[in-house]
């Protein structure tokens, strides 16, 4: 479904824009901003990649504008993303880390400017850095942040979705709004996190890509942002300067951007020198859509540079940037950046200088020999960083969503921890050793708190690897291992809710209920507004038996965040508990409509209505679930049960027996198995089935009975 002939796109690598006027007023044009996490400008083909499959960027660079020197402030998602949309740099708009932030409600955002000047506003995201929790939902009438469950057992659930799954989210607003026949313009966001580490794109890219998976990721994403055209971000290190991924270092491997426009009174195939920034995408925006720009905004347009017949000899402004990720994180020495012109300067402990013209892949530092340069440089940036001194943007920091940061490679450490202040790109190496094993923590949690324990030997005053060394020994049951490192974190300290948080779930799990709840009390009482502090502190209480205080703890998750997926489970659990199929019922319809796909709670859900007395109801879920993963023991028991109580024994045995094929050797398996073959007339498996289960559980006399009355018959 083609919403407009006529395109404006600006596309960086983590963003890019999209605006129609067919059937509009030229002044009220439809705008699409689409962002891409994490793509590297040189690895798309009109950037000079011979090898990219990326024929839709690269059709929009020949009918349009392409910056070749766009630079991002931030190698980093969330604080990238905060610049595109207010403007500002993040000493200005506070937002300096990804787990740790909240954009203030006092900065003004794009969405904002839009959705005052008459638009209907929309947003489309696919990574959980950009949840509405943290702030950038302000502005948008629509904001589409949800991310399925997922199977893959080294990524946190509900952390991500892939791009066909976010476009079909994107396509199906536009079909419903063209329904409407609405008259007013739209501005849409969609954000792909497709290139994102690890990188496993869909087949058939996987197979044309098998030994540049990370260029697979792209050719998927471009191959969708062709579907969303049709129906209406940083880079990464990939181990230059020894870093494999971003966030860390502030070279161009992570920061210099692709940036892409085009569209009505945009010339073709225009090729831009002009360094360019993040910060400029919004006053650009506003500018071409004869809006006020936002109040503040420290970006430019570029609609100057835009035009064909524009000045050739244009000087832009000094651009900075910076990477506090090891400062909030490790404890590492922060960096700032600044880009003036051909050159680039890193005040680091060791600061750094480099001359991209002769040395474009920063591994020259001549700061040694340009004394006055690094001093000229080092007071822009410290000029441009005062505003850090004002109040910064509101805390987000807890353990639920650090453990989502975490399965996406972003971590929150501890800022209050006593910091080393130690060099970052001398910590590099250390840093790689540190996110492999944290990939592991997952699958693998005894290799992953052993590789920590190096870490941490070798960087003692590093919060992040200590945290995590926490986290691996409780994934490896090692529970009083785990509360000894956290409260380590406490004692060099880190007085963080995050880590407060690690320390009541760890207990939990030991069955120290009793601290359990005084810790994640405590920790609530610090921040009564903090979703995820609530759901901890709902589980401690109910592992204490204390299930009305852990339903209401639950509720006043809720009612901070209504699509809460811990909370909505844990009151469904509580009524499946109690017999309440009604109220169960009720809240696993509400996970279902916030994730259709998800297994568990489609399994619990067919339970419920088999329950309820809806069989056929219950059997149909509980199939799809089955087909979908033919390996899931939970949807092939409860299918099974279903099945024998609407009287179908054959199906009942077949799937009670791919069950125990599967692994489910559990009493209550055997003995629906055993019931199964009996009624159809198998005495003999029957008997052997209760005998596998009483081996499980000696003492159960019903079974024991029932076995011996089997075999008196024989």
């Amino acid at each position: 479904m083609a919403v407009g002939a006529a395109t404006c796109a600006v596309a960086a690598a983590v963003a890019a824009a999209v605006w129609w006027v067919e059937r509009r007023p030229a002044a009220q044009p439809n705008v699409l901003v689409i962002t891409i996490d994490t793509l590297r400008a040189d690895h798309v083909g009109s950037y000079g990649d011979r090898g990219a499959q990326t024929p839709v960027l690269d059709a929009l660079a020949a009918r349009g504008v392409r910056f070749v020197n766009a630079v991002s402030h931030v190698p980093l998602t969330l604080p990238s993303h905060a610049s595109i949309f207010t403007g500002l740099i993040p000493p200005t708009h506070g937002v300096r880390n990804n787990p740790d932030f909240v954009l203030r409600e006092s900065v003004p955002t794009l969405a904002e400017r839009f959705k005052a000047a008459g638009y209907d506003t929309a947003a489309f995201v696919s990574g959980f850095p950009l949840h509405r929790r943290f702030g950038l939902g302000r502005g948008f009438d629509t904001y589409d942040d949800r991310f399925p469950r997922g199977d893959a057992g080294a990524v946190a659930a509900y952390t991500e979705r892939r791009a066909d799954q976010t476009v079909a989210a994107a396509r199906g607003w536009f079909s419903r709004r063209a329904a409407d026949a609405s008259a007013r313009p739209f501005f849409v966001w969609t954000h792909f996190f497709d290139p994102h580490r690890p990188y496993d794109p869909p087949e058939p890219f996987r197979s044309r890509f098998r030994e540049r998976p990370y260029d697979g990721e792209i050719a998927f994403v471009d191959a969708e942002i062709g579907m969303l055209l049709d129906a209406a971000g940083h880079g990464e290190g990939l181990g230059e300067h020894g870093e494999p991924t971003h966030g860390l270092l502030v070279y161009d491997s992570t920061i210099h951007v692709p940036l892409l426009v085009a569209g009505p009174g945009v010339p073709a195939g225009r090729v831009v020198e002009l360094p360019a920034a993040l910060v400029d995408v919004a006053p650009t925006l506003l500018d071409l859509a004869r809006l006020a720009s936002i109040p503040g905004a420290e970006g430019r347009s570029l609609r100057a540079a835009l035009a064909a017949n524009s000045e050739p000899g244009a000087v832009a402004p000094p651009i900075y940037v910076e990477s506090m990720f090891g400062r909030l994180c490790c404890g590492w020495a922060p960096l700032y950046g600044w880009r003036d012109g051909p050159w680039i300067y890193i005040d680091a402990p060791e600061p750094e200088l480099y001359d991209v013209r002769s040395d474009p892949g920063q591994l020259q530092n001549v700061a040694a020999t340009h004394a006055d340069q690094i001093a000229k440089f080092r007071r822009g940036i410290r000029a441009a960083a005062r505003a850090s001194d004002a109040p910064g943007a509101a805390s987000a920091s807890s353990a639920e969503s650090s453990a989502r940061m975490a399965s996406l490679g972003y971590f929150a450490g501890g800022a209050d921890a006593t910091p080393s202040l130690r060099d970052p790109k001398r910590m590099a190496a250390l840093a790689e050793r540190m996110e492999n094993a944290i990939a592991l923590e997952r699958q693998d949690p005894a290799t992953a708190a052993s590789e920590l324990r190096a870490v941490v030997a070798a960087d003692p005053m590093n919060p992040l690897a200590r945290r995590h060394l926490a986290i691996a020994l409780s994934a490896a049951r090692d529970y009083a291992s785990a509360i000894h490192e956290a409260e380590e974190l406490r004692r060099t300290g880190d007085a963080s809710i995050e880590t407060m948080i690690l320390i009541g779930e760890c207990q939990r799990l030991a069955g120290r209920q009793a601290d359990a709840v005084r810790t994640l009390e405590a920790a609530a009482a610090r921040d009564p507004r903090n979703a995820d502090v609530l759901d901890a502190y709902g589980r401690a209480l109910v592992a204490a038996g204390r299930r009305d205080a852990a339903a209401a703890t639950f509720e006043r998750a809720l009612a901070l965040q209504p699509d809460d997926a811990e909370a909505l489970q844990g009151l469904a659990d509580l009524a499946i508990e109690r017999g309440d199929v009604g109220e169960a019922r009720r809240r696993l319809d509400a996970l279902r409509t916030r994730d259709p796909d998800d297994p568990g709670v489609n399994v619990k859900l067919g339970t419920v209505l088999a329950r309820s007395g809806d069989l056929q109801a219950a059997i149909a879920m509980l199939k799809d679930v089955v087909d979908r993963y033919p390996g899931n023991v939970d949807a092939c028991v409860n299918l099974a049960a279903a099945l024998a109580k609407a009287g179908d024994t054959a199906s009942a045995i077949v799937y009670f027996e791919r069950a125990v094929a599967a692994g489910a050797a559990s009493p209550i398996v055997f003995n629906g198995l055993a019931v199964a073959k009996l009624q159809s007339g198998d005495g003999a498996g029957a008997a052997a089935a209760l005998r596998r289960s009483l081996t499980l559980k000696p003492d159960q006399p019903d079974i024991r009975e029932l076995l011996q009355r089997l075999e008196s018959r024989r």
